[in-house]
Protein backbone atom coordinates (compact mmCIF):
# COMPACT_ATOMS: atom_id res chain seq x y z
CA UNK A 1 0.00 0.00 0.00
CA UNK A 2 3.36 2.37 0.52
CA UNK A 3 4.76 1.62 -2.67
CA UNK A 4 1.19 2.58 -4.49
CA UNK A 5 0.89 5.78 -2.42
CA UNK A 6 4.30 6.59 -2.89
CA UNK A 7 4.37 5.99 -6.98
CA UNK A 8 0.85 7.88 -7.10
CA UNK A 9 2.71 10.56 -5.48
CA UNK A 10 5.17 10.13 -7.71
CA UNK A 11 3.48 10.46 -10.57
CA UNK A 12 1.10 13.52 -9.39
CA UNK A 13 4.34 15.60 -8.79
CA UNK A 14 5.76 14.43 -12.30
CA UNK A 15 2.60 15.46 -13.81
CA UNK A 16 2.45 18.89 -12.48
CA UNK A 17 5.97 19.49 -13.79
CA UNK A 18 5.65 18.20 -16.78
CA UNK A 19 7.65 14.96 -16.89
CA UNK A 20 5.19 13.01 -17.84
CA UNK A 21 3.11 9.75 -16.18
CA UNK A 22 6.53 7.79 -16.64
CA UNK A 23 6.66 4.31 -14.89
CA UNK A 24 9.67 4.61 -12.20
CA UNK A 25 11.93 2.25 -14.43
CA UNK A 26 11.68 4.88 -17.18
CA UNK A 27 12.64 7.93 -15.21
CA UNK A 28 16.32 7.98 -14.89
CA UNK A 29 15.79 7.42 -19.07
CA UNK A 30 13.83 10.26 -19.46
CA UNK A 31 15.85 12.56 -17.00
CA UNK A 32 18.77 11.76 -18.98
CA UNK A 33 17.45 12.45 -22.30
CA UNK A 34 15.18 15.36 -21.56
CA UNK A 35 18.01 17.27 -19.29
CA UNK A 36 21.09 16.23 -20.20
CA UNK A 37 22.10 14.46 -17.22
CA UNK A 38 24.76 11.57 -17.52
CA UNK A 39 24.01 8.23 -14.64
CA UNK A 40 25.53 10.04 -11.44
CA UNK A 41 23.76 12.92 -12.22
CA UNK A 42 20.16 11.16 -12.63
CA UNK A 43 20.99 9.20 -9.24
CA UNK A 44 21.55 12.02 -7.55
CA UNK A 45 18.66 13.75 -8.77
CA UNK A 46 16.45 10.35 -7.70
CA UNK A 47 18.28 10.59 -4.29
CA UNK A 48 17.32 14.28 -3.54
CA UNK A 49 13.74 13.40 -4.76
CA UNK A 50 13.72 10.90 -2.00
CA UNK A 51 15.13 13.25 0.60
CA UNK A 52 11.78 15.56 -0.57
CA UNK A 53 9.93 12.34 -0.25
CA UNK A 54 10.58 11.88 3.36
CA UNK A 55 10.39 15.80 3.87
CA UNK A 56 6.70 15.44 2.82
CA UNK A 57 5.67 12.49 5.04
CA UNK A 58 7.84 14.37 8.02
CA UNK A 59 6.21 17.63 7.93
CA UNK A 60 2.34 16.64 6.10
CA UNK A 61 1.76 13.19 6.61
CA UNK A 62 0.24 12.57 10.15
CA UNK A 63 2.09 9.78 12.30
CA UNK A 64 0.45 6.58 12.97
CA UNK A 65 0.62 4.03 15.51
CA UNK A 66 -0.60 0.64 16.52
CA UNK A 67 -0.74 -1.25 19.38
CA UNK A 68 -2.11 -5.39 19.47
CA UNK A 69 -4.33 -6.33 22.40
CA UNK A 70 -5.98 -9.20 23.48
CA UNK A 71 -8.50 -7.55 26.28
CA UNK A 72 -9.43 -10.19 28.30
CA UNK A 73 -11.07 -8.23 29.50
CA UNK A 74 -10.42 -4.46 28.63
CA UNK A 75 -8.68 -2.84 31.74
CA UNK A 76 -7.45 0.75 32.51
CA UNK A 77 -3.99 -0.98 31.53
CA UNK A 78 -5.04 -0.92 28.47
CA UNK A 79 -6.33 2.34 28.45
CA UNK A 80 -3.36 4.28 30.42
CA UNK A 81 -1.17 2.55 27.32
CA UNK A 82 -3.51 3.92 24.88
CA UNK A 83 -3.11 7.23 26.29
CA UNK A 84 0.50 7.35 26.50
CA UNK A 85 0.84 5.91 22.36
CA UNK A 86 -1.76 8.85 21.74
CA UNK A 87 0.86 11.52 23.30
CA UNK A 88 3.32 9.90 20.66
CA UNK A 89 1.35 9.89 17.34
CA UNK A 90 -1.27 11.66 15.80
CA UNK A 91 -3.25 8.48 15.24
CA UNK A 92 -3.52 5.18 16.51
CA UNK A 93 -4.64 2.09 15.16
CA UNK A 94 -5.90 -0.96 17.93
CA UNK A 95 -5.88 -4.14 16.53
CA UNK A 96 -8.42 -6.49 18.81
CA UNK A 97 -6.94 -10.14 18.63
CA UNK A 98 -9.45 -11.85 16.74
CA UNK A 99 -8.13 -15.20 18.14
CA UNK A 100 -11.38 -16.76 19.75
CA UNK A 101 -9.13 -18.70 22.44
CA UNK A 102 -9.69 -16.44 25.56
CA UNK A 103 -11.79 -16.42 28.42
CA UNK A 104 -14.00 -13.67 26.98
CA UNK A 105 -15.33 -14.15 23.52
CA UNK A 106 -13.95 -11.92 20.66
CA UNK A 107 -17.11 -9.89 20.20
CA UNK A 108 -17.11 -9.28 23.55
CA UNK A 109 -13.55 -7.76 23.92
CA UNK A 110 -13.73 -6.15 20.49
CA UNK A 111 -17.02 -4.18 21.97
CA UNK A 112 -15.33 -3.40 25.15
CA UNK A 113 -12.59 -1.79 23.46
CA UNK A 114 -14.93 0.05 20.98
CA UNK A 115 -16.75 1.35 24.46
CA UNK A 116 -13.47 1.95 26.72
CA UNK A 117 -11.63 4.54 23.80
CA UNK A 118 -15.17 5.62 22.38
CA UNK A 119 -14.50 9.38 23.48
CA UNK A 120 -10.87 9.55 21.70
CA UNK A 121 -11.60 10.52 18.09
CA UNK A 122 -7.76 9.51 16.94
CA UNK A 123 -8.42 5.97 17.61
CA UNK A 124 -9.59 3.56 15.34
CA UNK A 125 -10.49 -0.06 17.14
CA UNK A 126 -10.27 -3.29 14.55
CA UNK A 127 -9.85 -7.37 14.24
CA UNK A 128 -6.80 -7.87 14.26
CA UNK A 129 -7.68 -10.60 11.77
CA UNK A 130 -5.76 -13.96 10.80
CA UNK A 131 -2.29 -12.69 10.30
CA UNK A 132 -1.42 -10.78 13.95
CA UNK A 133 -0.90 -12.60 16.90
CA UNK A 134 -3.19 -15.67 15.76
CA UNK A 135 -2.93 -19.48 15.69
CA UNK A 136 -1.33 -18.84 11.95
CA UNK A 137 1.32 -16.61 13.16
CA UNK A 138 2.10 -16.95 16.55
CA UNK A 139 -0.03 -20.14 18.06
CA UNK A 140 2.36 -20.21 21.06
CA UNK A 141 0.51 -16.87 22.37
CA UNK A 142 -2.22 -19.04 23.45
CA UNK A 143 -0.79 -21.49 25.32
CA UNK A 144 1.60 -18.93 27.31
CA UNK A 145 0.61 -21.03 30.58
CA UNK A 146 2.83 -24.17 29.35
CA UNK A 147 5.94 -22.59 27.84
CA UNK A 148 6.96 -20.10 30.64
CA UNK A 149 10.42 -21.83 30.91
CA UNK A 150 10.30 -22.18 27.20
CA UNK A 151 12.25 -20.16 24.34
CA UNK A 152 9.61 -19.25 21.90
CA UNK A 153 9.66 -17.56 18.34
CA UNK A 154 7.29 -14.71 17.56
CA UNK A 155 9.68 -13.55 14.43
CA UNK A 156 7.12 -14.70 11.86
CA UNK A 157 4.70 -12.73 13.47
CA UNK A 158 6.39 -9.71 13.98
CA UNK A 159 7.56 -9.88 10.49
CA UNK A 160 4.52 -10.40 9.13
CA UNK A 161 2.95 -7.38 10.47
CA UNK A 162 6.28 -5.06 9.35
CA UNK A 163 6.50 -6.34 5.77
CA UNK A 164 2.49 -6.74 4.90
CA UNK A 165 0.00 -5.62 7.91
CA UNK A 166 1.94 -1.70 8.65
CA UNK A 167 2.61 -0.23 4.85
CA UNK A 168 -1.32 -0.66 4.60
CA UNK A 169 -2.07 2.16 7.29
CA UNK A 170 1.10 3.81 7.00
CA UNK A 171 2.40 2.64 10.54
CA UNK A 172 5.34 3.86 11.98
CA UNK A 173 5.11 3.49 15.26
CA UNK A 174 4.23 0.04 17.22
CA UNK A 175 3.64 0.41 20.91
CA UNK A 176 3.41 -2.09 23.83
CA UNK A 177 3.06 -2.47 27.86
CA UNK A 178 6.40 -3.93 29.71
CA UNK A 179 6.07 -7.42 30.74
CA UNK A 180 6.92 -7.89 33.97
CA UNK A 181 5.23 -11.59 34.44
CA UNK A 182 5.09 -13.09 31.52
CA UNK A 183 8.26 -14.73 29.76
CA UNK A 184 5.87 -15.50 26.64
CA UNK A 185 4.71 -12.07 26.28
CA UNK A 186 8.36 -10.52 27.37
CA UNK A 187 10.04 -12.24 24.60
CA UNK A 188 7.75 -11.21 21.79
CA UNK A 189 8.31 -7.72 22.87
CA UNK A 190 11.89 -8.22 22.11
CA UNK A 191 11.10 -9.73 18.88
CA UNK A 192 9.81 -5.97 18.35
CA UNK A 193 12.26 -4.49 19.41
CA UNK A 194 14.81 -6.57 17.17
CA UNK A 195 12.77 -6.57 14.12
CA UNK A 196 10.97 -3.56 13.83
CA UNK A 197 13.23 -1.26 13.56
CA UNK A 198 14.67 -2.98 10.04
CA UNK A 199 11.39 -2.06 8.34
CA UNK A 200 11.46 1.76 9.99
CA UNK A 201 9.02 1.05 12.40
CA UNK A 202 9.76 2.38 16.05
CA UNK A 203 8.67 0.54 18.65
CA UNK A 204 8.21 1.30 22.21
CA UNK A 205 7.67 -0.42 25.74
CA UNK A 206 5.68 1.69 28.19
CA UNK A 207 5.98 0.62 31.76
CA UNK A 208 2.86 -0.58 32.71
CA UNK A 209 -0.13 2.01 34.80
CA UNK A 210 -0.42 0.33 38.93
CA UNK A 211 -2.40 0.35 41.65
CA UNK A 212 -1.29 -0.41 45.05
CA UNK A 213 2.11 -1.03 43.47
CA UNK A 214 0.92 -3.70 41.50
CA UNK A 215 0.88 -3.69 37.77
CA UNK A 216 -3.24 -3.94 36.60
CA UNK A 217 -2.95 -6.85 34.49
CA UNK A 218 -6.80 -8.48 32.87
CA UNK A 219 -5.46 -11.85 34.92
CA UNK A 220 -5.18 -9.91 37.97
CA UNK A 221 -9.12 -8.96 37.08
CA UNK A 222 -9.58 -12.62 35.83
CA UNK A 223 -7.94 -13.78 39.02
CA UNK A 224 -10.11 -11.43 41.30
CA UNK A 225 -13.38 -12.65 39.52
CA UNK A 226 -12.72 -16.22 40.62
CA UNK A 227 -11.65 -15.32 43.99
CA UNK A 228 -15.30 -13.74 44.32
CA UNK A 229 -14.20 -10.27 44.81
CA UNK A 230 -15.74 -8.82 41.48
CA UNK A 231 -16.13 -5.74 43.27
CA UNK A 232 -12.52 -5.11 43.51
CA UNK A 233 -12.20 -5.26 39.83
CA UNK A 234 -13.93 -1.57 39.58
CA UNK A 235 -10.60 -0.30 40.84
CA UNK A 236 -8.91 -2.08 37.69
CA UNK A 237 -11.33 -1.51 34.81
CA UNK A 238 -13.60 1.19 33.17
CA UNK A 239 -17.06 1.07 33.98
CA UNK A 240 -17.86 -0.35 30.94
CA UNK A 241 -16.35 -3.26 31.32
CA UNK A 242 -16.99 -3.28 34.75
CA UNK A 243 -20.71 -3.26 33.93
CA UNK A 244 -20.06 -6.42 31.35
CA UNK A 245 -18.72 -8.22 34.44
CA UNK A 246 -21.52 -7.35 36.85
CA UNK A 247 -23.98 -8.69 33.78
CA UNK A 248 -22.15 -12.05 33.71
CA UNK A 249 -20.75 -12.41 37.21
CA UNK A 250 -23.12 -10.42 39.47
CA UNK A 251 -25.49 -13.44 40.47
CA UNK A 252 -22.93 -15.76 41.11
CA UNK A 253 -21.46 -16.85 44.32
Amino acid sequence: CRAVAEQLFDELTGNRYGIGGASSSEKPRISRERYGLDRTLSRELEEYKDILKNYYREMFVPTVGAVVMNCNPFTLGHRYLVEKALEQCDFLVIFVVEEDKSVFPFEDRLKLVDEGVKDLSNVTVIPSGKFIISSVTFSEYFNKSELQDRTVDASLDVSVFAREIAPCLHIVKRFAGSEPFDSVTKQYNDTMRQILPEYGIEFTEIPRAETDGEAISASRVRQMILDGNLEGTKRLVPLSTYNYLVGLFGNMK
